[in-house]
């Protein structure tokens, strides 16, 4: 029998937490003398807490009990107070209220860790909604029989459990090679290795701000790793444990040495598909300890000061500034038109990546970290987090099994996606390197000034190409030695190519090389569709069934009016929010979420009947009358406007932004661009520029920045669109700067110059530069100033202060 062959793992409950006297419990065992170094004293410290607060559950019961028999006593202490009405049933009444009270926060605490529900904030306690939703998680995540690769069915729990444990072994254990990896070659196609100064950075002493911010930056709720203790444990335990904690971090840092007992994980199982058959059919989620978390935390946040630097943007995955959607806008830019014969030939890589974290090898890893220049110290305490992993597996409420990682990166590992970026940034650089060395290849229609070949976002990889065979041979063959040196592996069965409808003779033998499926637009990429036309409420059927599925799934009956409306808010009205920063969606599809919203709100989802008020003053704030929902057309055109918000403020972190400047706007600005080519998002998006322009503000300075005749900093509006022959009469071309107008803060206007344009000019500052505000406090963009920009705000209402609560979530309906 293997060390972890099977126990109930221990797990601390938050509620203890809020026990009287906790944190004299952790005193009392915190001032043992335990010999040995920082890490070795915490460790046991917090094994010898197990035995305390295991006691202490035991003590306390059934917490729902506990509420029931309060409950009991309070309703017969209430009872006695209306027979005599004395003083003595006054104080037992209040008393058992506080008994009461206490009772009911205890269990709410305990279920609500358990439930995982984060919405719930405030607004509904209902412990129906907890115990439904942790049944329902139990029942989906408990394994009865699986089958293995060669068909057999196995429904003896030990047979189902070995097999899990054999598969996990088998995919993330092993020894791991020491191959002599050598990438120097590519250290020419890198953007930038860290430097010196930046290094120093890297491995400065760690502070004891840095540890507790690490700490106290983990959701309180999420799972605990094998030794069962919670971020609550240590933000309420911090007085009498941070020290200890601060100096076990800080060791591990000065000497690069991880105590194998913080390193060990937790297995747990995410069905992958709604029946799942195969053990391949579960996500293996890593949960780490709290203590090891919070060191990689440490090292992430240092890490992140670097990757915009190192990392190119053609990657837009947990690098600091930069967002998905740019993935998105550019991918659905470059597929416009793929249904036109007349348009270039052209194709579509969409890869996918096998196994994609678990399948990493290490000795790639440590001389990626190499090849970027990081400095060997901080290099050792990444080496250390990754080469030390240990594992079990969490199956049907017990842990089973014991073994040690031999490759991967574990998916809840804060760590771990900043390190998948920088392996694929060798990647990109490898086949920067192919294709400068292959002048066969040829770029996709509209990217060879950028020298764009591919969009990555984590594991979801685009790659474009002319529809050229020999083209398509550099992408393959460079992912084919890729997969050689990372151990990263393509899986031609769930990767597909989409082809122009311009490439007809080539088609065929494209195909019969590449042995990928050849797909059809639209297709999903990262969740959204991409299509060559317009936008369709059938393309958007996806959304509407995310929606009836989250609906679907609560008992809605359970939830009180101010429950269901903390579930619009915090989860129903931001399901949209990722779509409708990408595309002005269809106004049916909109109309028909707030539908579902509306008759969600007044009767449940499974009811019927007349809303009770209009949902326009639903959506107003609460200070005018409403409830504070967002309009989602309001939410959409605003979410939109950030995207013009940032071609206008030329956003240099954006690849999207870049390709606009590059291939839509060229010598134009986003003003008086008036081209017809583009998708159908583009030519939607162009649509809001009027609500842009009310947005803004062009404040001139040295005018070196601004357009004289395409810019708004008039208050005509671009010139070239209001005086049309000026740059003619004037002399002066279409892209003269304002600056060529403005001599020691004097106007110089040729004397040919409309004279109603001379008449009218804003004051200027040349000692400062130009720069555009939006219209707010801040001056900055901000989803709340663009939603008032589109509904303007309307009067307080007289009666908004006498609404109940510290949050003001009304006990009623309207």
């Amino acid at each position: 029998m293997n060390r972890f062959d099977e126990h109930v793992a221990f797990r601390f409950d938050n509620y203890l937490t809020h026990l009287p006297g906790f944190l004299r419990s952790v005193e009392d065992i915190w001032k043992h003398r335990i010999a040995g170094t920082a890490m070795y004293e915490t460790v046991c410290k917090l094994k010898l807490l197990k035995a305390v607060f295991r006691s202490q559950k035991r003590m306390k019961g059934n917490l729902t009990e506990n509420v029931t028999k309060a409950k009991s006593f309070l309703d017969k202490a209430q009872a006695l107070l209306n027979t005599y009405n004395e003083d003595i049933f006054l104080n037992l009444v209040k008393c058992c209220r506080r008994v009461f009270s206490v009772a009911v926060n205890l269990e709410i605490t305990m279920l609500k860790q358990r439930a995982k529900l984060r919405w719930m904030k405030h607004g509904d306690q209902s412990s129906k909604v907890f115990f439904r939703k942790i049944n329902a998680s139990r029942v989906k995540q408990r394994v009865f029989q699986i089958k293995t690769v060669g068909g057999n069915l196995l429904t003896a729990q030990q047979d189902v459990t070995q097999e899990f444990i054999s598969y996990f072994q088998n995919l993330l254990g092993g020894t791991s090679q020491n191959r002599g990896l050598n990438l120097e070659f590519l250290r020419s196609e890198l953007k930038h290795s860290v430097t010196t100064t930046e290094a120093s950075l890297l491995v400065a002493p760690v502070t004891q701000a840095e540890v507790k911010e690490a700490f106290f930056d983990i959701d309180v709720e999420s799972a605990p790793g094998p030794d069962g203790y919670t971020a609550a444990f240590y933000r309420t335990a911090w007085p009498v444990v941070g020290q200890a904690v601060f100096q076990a971090v800080g060791e591990f840092f000065r000497t690069g040495n991880l105590l194998k007992q913080i390193n060990t994980t937790l297995i747990v199982l995410i069905p992958k598909v709604n029946l799942p058959i195969f053990v391949s059919d579960y996500r293996p989620i890593s949960c780490c300890n709290v203590l090891y978390k919070a060191i990689t935390k440490i090292l992430v946040k240092r890490m992140q000061r670097v990757l915009p630097l190192l990392i190119d943007y053609s990657q837009n995955a947990f690098v600091p500034g930069r967002s998905i959607i740019d993935n998105v806008l550019l991918a659905q830019e470059l597929m416009a038109g793929y249904n036109q014969r007349r348009l270039p030939q052209r194709c579509t890589l969409k890869v996918d990546i096998q196994k994609a974290y678990d399948s990493v090898e290490w000795d790639f890893l440590l001389e990626v970290l190499r090849l970027f220049n990081f400095p060997h110290q901080f290099i050792t305490l990444i080496n250390q987090c990754v080469s030390t992993a240990s594992f079990s597996v969490s199956l049907n409420g017990s842990i089973h099994g014991f073994f040690k990682g031999g490759r991967g990166l574990r998916q809840g590992d804060p760590m771990s996606p900043y390190l998948f970026v920088l392996v694929m940034e060798i990647w990109n650089s490898l086949l920067r390197f192919r294709i400068r060395n292959a002048p066969e290849f040829q770029y996709h229609w509209k990217c060879k000034e950028l020298g764009l070949t591919n969009l990555c976002f984590a594991d979801d990889v685009l790659l474009f190409c002319k529809a050229h065979l020999p083209s398509i041979k550099v992408l393959t063959n460079t992912l084919t030695e890729f997969a050689t040196l990372s151990g990263l592996k393509v899986n031609p069965a769930k990767s597909q190519i989409i082809l122009s409808s311009s490439v007809q003779q080539e088609r065929q033998q494209i195909l019969e090389y590449l042995g990928f499926h050849e797909g059809s637009l639209p297709i999903r990429y990262l969740g959204i569709p991409l299509t060559s036309s317009r936008l369709t409420i059938a393309d958007c059927r996806p959304l509407i069934d995310k929606v009836d599925a989250r609906l679907a799934g609560w008992n809605n009956q359970n939830l009180s009016y101010a429950g269901r409306l903390q579930l619009i808010k915090s989860v129903l009205s931001t399901l949209n929010t990722y779509w409708a920063s990408a595309f002005i969606l269809p106004k049916g599809i909109l109309k028909s979420l707030e539908k579902k919203m509306r008759r969600f709100l007044w009767h449940g989802s499974s009811g019927s009947g007349i809303a009770k008020v209009a949902w326009v003053q639903v959506c107003k704030p609460k200070e005018e009358g409403g409830l504070g929902i967002s309009s989602l057309i309001a939410t959409n055109q605003a979410l939109m406007l950030k995207q013009l918000w940032r071609i206008l403020q030329h956003d240099g972190n954006s690849i999207w932004v870049d390709w606009v400047y590059r291939y839509r706007l060229r010598h134009s600005t986003i003003w008086t661009f008036n081209g017809t080519t583009g998708s159908w998002g583009w030519k939607k998006l162009l649509k809001l520029r009027p609500l842009l322009r009310s947005g803004v503000t062009y404040k001139i300075g040295d005018g070196s920045s601004f357009n004289l005749w395409q810019d708004v900093w008039h208050e005509r509006g671009p010139l070239c669109l209001t005086y049309p022959q000026g740059p003619r009469i004037t002399g002066l071309p279409l892209t003269t700067l304002l600056s060529s107008v403005l001599q020691r803060n004097q106007w110089c206007w040729p004397a040919s110059i409309d004279a109603e344009i001379v008449a009218q000019l804003p004051p200027t500052d040349p000692t400062a530069a130009d720069t555009i505000y939006w219209n707010s406090s801040s001056g900055t963009y901000s989803l709340k100033s663009a939603v008032s920009l589109i509904q303007p705000s309307t009067p307080r209402v007289l009666w908004y202060g006498l609404l109940q609560g510290k949050f003001k979530v009304p006990r009623h309906g309207i």
